[in-house]
């Protein structure tokens, strides 16, 4: 089989978008629902806890990121696996590949070598034993033309590029569900103060200072 880390993601994505419009639905129909505190609400959904604070303006931010970053991942993950397919396609009929079973490794070995046999003199003239490939196997290949062989790689390190790219925008929403958390406890915390004061202390010597006094209501 191929390498399906670029479809998995994908897929993971689409179930992930999902659950977080049904979320949505949950948030918009009852934004205050008990027993949950605001940091672990915005953890689940970034601006959920805001919204449960009455802080509709930052629930607003953290929520349209959460879709923008989301329908990005989507989008280059399905874009990668529509390049995977195409370079797939491409050597199957300019290098005669059998595409059944090949890892990664395969696909950026026939993108840089011309044929199997070029492949293995150079990794036994280094000694890597363990990267060549067997004689009279289902790994063969042998592009028709130097042209060929560079447009499918070009077209493999886009889908690469492109896998990557989703990755860091996974980190992205990550990171907005652990702002959004650190957000909504700062708003509680805030909003949890019964009342600040600031007086003056004068010592029996007569010097004076100014003093802070914060009452937490919990």
């Amino acid at each position: 089989m191929f390498n399906n880390l670029p479809y998995i993601g994908a897929y993971s994505m689409h179930k992930k978008s999902f659950l977080i419009f049904c979320l949505f639905i949950v948030v918009n129909l009852n934004a205050e629902i008990p027993k949950i505190h605001p940091m672990v609400k915005s953890a689940i959904l970034p601006g959920w806890g805001e919204a449960s604070l009455k802080n509709l303006k930052r629930a607003k931010i953290f929520r349209l990121s959460e879709i923008s970053l989301i329908t990005a991942c989507i989008s280059t993950y399905t874009f990668s696996n529509i390049k995977k397919s195409q370079y797939i396609t491409f050597a199957v009929e300019h290098a005669q590949v059998d595409s059944e079973g090949k890892d990664h490794q395969y696909w950026v070995d026939i993108g840089n070598y011309q044929n199997m046999k070029s492949h293995n003199d150079e990794h036994l003239r280094f000694r890597e034993i363990e990267s060549i490939y067997p004689d009279n196997s289902d790994n063969e290949w042998e592009w028709d033309s130097e042209t060929n062989r560079k447009e499918f790689e070009s077209m493999r390190i886009l889908s690469d590029r492109l896998a990557h790219s989703g990755k860091f925008i996974i980190g992205g929403i990550v990171m907005n569900h652990i702002l959004s958390s650190i957000d909504a406890l700062y708003l509680y915390r805030l909003q949890s103060l019964e009342s600040i004061s600031l007086y003056p202390y004068i010592y029996p010597g007569g010097s004076t200072e100014f003093r802070l006094k914060v009452i937490l209501q919990f």
